[in-house]
């Protein structure tokens, strides 16, 4: 019987659990694989153009993998989006990691945005979509959106990341397409609920097809 990836890891933690492995010991190796994918993303993004279909072509985005963006108008409002693949990684007190992880969400947003001039929301809605490949039992931990947030302050898009300036709502969905990612939306304090209806229609119309 062939496994999914979730399942594969699922096997290999109770694995670790049967030789009497903490979880501090599963944590630390969490944190050394998330450190590894992303120098793995770097390394990536500094030899994909030597490939030989893309030799001497160097299109290719400086970090990876890489965040897209689109602006939407949604009952008239601007609405900014930014799409980032996978899931946020956990939460951990440790710098080098935490520090890793808000380099990769700020450089990707701010390579995402190059050569575009967006406006600045002086009261703005922040919409947190986390999209999941199945329907396994998880918590929304929104200790590490402050990278995300943090990436739309670097970006300017916001005034500030006080409470006097933003809203801030998580949502969780099953993805159609069995796809882990997060998309993250910016508008008007105004716009908020315009905003979260056109989510939620786009997914449940998607869930019929």
């Amino acid at each position: 019987m062939n496994l999914t990836p979730e399942e594969n890891v699922r096997l290999s933690v109770n694995e670790m659990y049967k030789h009497y492995l903490n979880i501090e010991t599963i944590e630390d190796l969490y944190r050394q694989a998330v450190m590894m994918s992303h120098a793995l993303g770097w390394e990536l993004s500094q030899r994909r153009h030597l490939l030989p279909d893309r030799e001497g072509n160097n299109v290719d985005p400086l970090i990876y993998p890489p965040c897209h963006f689109q602006e939407l108008s949604i009952e008239g409002n601007l609405v900014y989006q930014f799409n980032y693949e996978g899931t946020l990684p956990l939460y951990m007190k440790n710098k080098s990691y935490e520090d890793k992880i808000r380099a990769y969400y700020q450089g990707a947003m701010i390579e995402a945005l190059e050569g575009r001039s967006l406006l600045k929301f002086d009261q703005a809605f922040i919409y947190v979509c986390h999209f999941f490949s199945n329907l396994q039992i998880r918590d929304l931990d929104n200790r590490n959106r402050r990278h995300l947030i943090n990436a739309i302050r670097s970006a300017q898009i916001i005034e500030d990341d006080r409470w006097e300036f933003i809203e801030i709502m998580d949502s969780g969905y099953l993805d159609p397409q069995k796809r882990n990612h997060i998309e993250l939306f910016i508008t008007s304090r105004e716009n908020a609920m315009n905003l979260v209806e056109y989510v939620r229609n786009k997914m449940t119309n998607s869930s019929e097809n």
